[in-house]
Parts: C-alpha cells; sequence; structure tokens
C-alpha cells in the first residue's frame, strides 16, 4: 500500500507539472494583473505588470499609472477613454485598442485610456474626476454598456467588489479586494487557475443572480437612474463628458441623458456583421473597435478645436 501511495503521489506530482507547462506554453488560461485599491477608492493594476492573455500572440503592460493601453499625454490636447473591460480590451493587441485607432484620426492629440473590467458607471464617473487632476483631458468618453448604470446602484443590487453609489443616502460606497490570497495563488499556478476557470464552483451567489434586461428596466429602476444621473450633475464636471453608449441602450436612460443636457453617442451595429470575438466572447474584435472609432469620428470631431478629414486607413 505505501509503495502503490508514493506510486500514485509521484504521478500525480509529474502528471501537474506537464499540465503547467503544457498550458503556459500554449497560454490557456490568462495572466491577469494584479490589483489595489488607490487613495480614491478606485481599483487600479500594480504599475508596470506584463503578461498574455489565453492564447494571445503580444503581451498586454500595465503602465506608470495602473492602467492598461494607451497612455499619451500632451498638455491640453489629451483626451480620455474610461471604460470597462471593453476599454481595458486585454483581449486583443493594443493597435485594436480605442485609444490606438482614434490617434490615426486626430493625430495632433494624445489618447489615454483608463479601463478595467468591472468598472461601473459611478466608478468611471469617479475616474473621470481623478483623470482631470492627473492628466487634465480635453475631453472623456465614457464607454457605458448595458448594466454599467444599474450595477452602480447599491439598492438594485449589491456588490462588495465594485464602487457604487446608495441612491437613498448619497453616499459612495467603496469597493473592497475580494480572496486576494486565493487569487495570488490562482494566478500563478496555470494548472489549479485552468481547473478553476472549467469547474467554478466557488463562484458567490450575488454573481449568479442575473440585472433586469436593460431592454425591460422597470419604473423603480428609471427613478433611480434619474437620481443618479442628478447626483453626478450635482458633484462632477460633465461639461467636458461624452458618453460613448453601447448598442441597445436602452430609450429610457438615453431620455435621461438627454434631460441632463450630457454629450452623447449612441453605438448602432444593427447593420453590420457581428462586432464580437465570436460566440466564446463577447468583447469587441478588433473589427468592432474599428467600426466604433469610425461612428465615433464625426461627433468628436465637432467638440475639437481643429477639424479632421475622414482619412485613417485602418487595418484590422
Amino acid at each position: 500500500m505505501r509503495k502503490f501511495l508514493i506510486t500514485i503521489s509521484v504521478f500525480i506530482f509529474f502528471l501537474g507539472i506537464t499540465g503547467e507547462i503544457i498550458i503556459r506554453i500554449f497560454r490557456l488560461v490568462p495572466d491577469i494583473p494584479e490589483r489595489y485599491i488607490d487613495d480614491y477608492g478606485i481599483q487600479r493594476y500594480k504599475p508596470l505588470q506584463s503578461g498574455y492573455y489565453t492564447k494571445a500572440k503580444n503581451k498586454w503592460y500595465v503602465n506608470d499609472y495602473g492602467w492598461l493601453g494607451t497612455h499619451e499625454i500632451k498638455k491640453e490636447s489629451t483626451i480620455s477613454l474610461i471604460g470597462d473591460s471593453y476599454i481595458e480590451n486585454i483581449m486583443n493587441p493594443i493597435e485594436c485598442n480605442q485609444g490606438s485607432i482614434l490617434q490615426a484620426y486626430f493625430p495632433d492629440y494624445a489618447f489615454f485610456e483608463a479601463g478595467r473590467a468591472g468598472v461601473t458607471f459611478i466608478e468611471a464617473m469617479e475616474i473621470s474626476k481623478i483623470l482631470e487632476k492627473e492628466v487634465k483631458p480635453k475631453y472623456q468618453l465614457l464607454y457605458l454598456g448595458k448594466s454599467d448604470f444599474l450595477e452602480s446602484i447599491s439598492e438594485i443590487q449589491k456588490y462588495n467588489d465594485k464602487l457604487q453609489i446608495s441612491i437613498k443616502e448619497k453616499k459612495i460606497c467603496k469597493a473592497q479586494l475580494k480572496s486576494t490570497g486565493l487569487k495570488k495563488i490562482l494566478y500563478s499556478f496555470k494548472l489549479a487557475y485552468y481547473l478553476y476557470l472549467r469547474f467554478p464552483i466557488f463562484v458567490e451567489e450575488q454573481n449568479k443572480k442575473a440585472l433586469p434586461d436593460n431592454n425591460s428596466i422597470n419604473s423603480v429602476n428609471v427613478s433611480f437612474i434619474s437620481e443618479l444621473l442628478e447626483y453626478c450633475s450635482e458633484h462632477y464636471n460633465l461639461e467636458n463628458l461624452i458618453f460613448v453608449l453601447h448598442p441597445n441602450t436602452n430609450s429610457s436612460i438615453i431620455e435621461l441623458i438627454k434631460a441632463h443636457n450630457i454629450k452623447f453617442i449612441v453605438l448602432d451595429s444593427s447593420n453590420d456583421k457581428p462586432w464580437e470575438l465570436g460566440s466564446y466572447d463577447g468583447h469587441w474584435s478588433c473589427y468592432g473597435h474599428n467600426q466604433i472609432c469610425k461612428q465615433i469620428f464625426p461627433r468628436l470631431n465637432e467638440y475639437l478645436d481643429k477639424k479632421y478629414e475622414h482619412v485613417a486607413q485602418i487595418c484590422y
């Protein structure tokens, strides 16, 4: 029995080593940058990290500010781009980032991206306030998805790992980093992370609950969002903000944005081939990012001092 147990242990050990090597060589799981919470309560990535997304050929890099993506700064000629994983865009090469593509359309401007998976609308507003101090952008584009408004409001559903606001208390609820020790182990040992992704048995109950579909928001949630935008009009500088709304954004949200005189662009993918990477990943592909920038170009061009011709040649 003792010899059998030793044999099994040695077999499992070498099987684990082999699995770890295969997963690392073929990049079967993503390298995930480590986060921290800054003095403003915002989750950022620890600077100067690098790694690969699943099966990616190009590395991602975290800049000195704690963000992925483009980070050029020009005095009085910087445009910031704020959003969640669609702007973080870790699954595509940096040439496909919104900042990289828009740079070709507006060569005299610098584009600074602040994207991170899980960013809510209210956190994007908080980030915009920080960037006003750090990079002093001329305009700030906030890319907002279907659930970003709903996930911002703790009365609709509470998320401890997301920055939210309590509408009733008019108070920002800062996020907490969860299971940092466990995450370090998972991200360091690729085989363990691979098995975790294949068999996610420890997903929290709150993350299993789906938010209401954005195309059927009830009157209570509309009222909450109205109060949310009212709070923003009192606590943030809306003059240089442009909301870039994902396709199929609820019409009630659009009307509320109009009522608060906020600049916005509604993206439309209805007459185009899919923007998504595929059925396995709903994030925008390089093609999708290029199509989006084509739609943003004429509207952003209206607000800039110098007007540009639509002459950028982008490779998909």
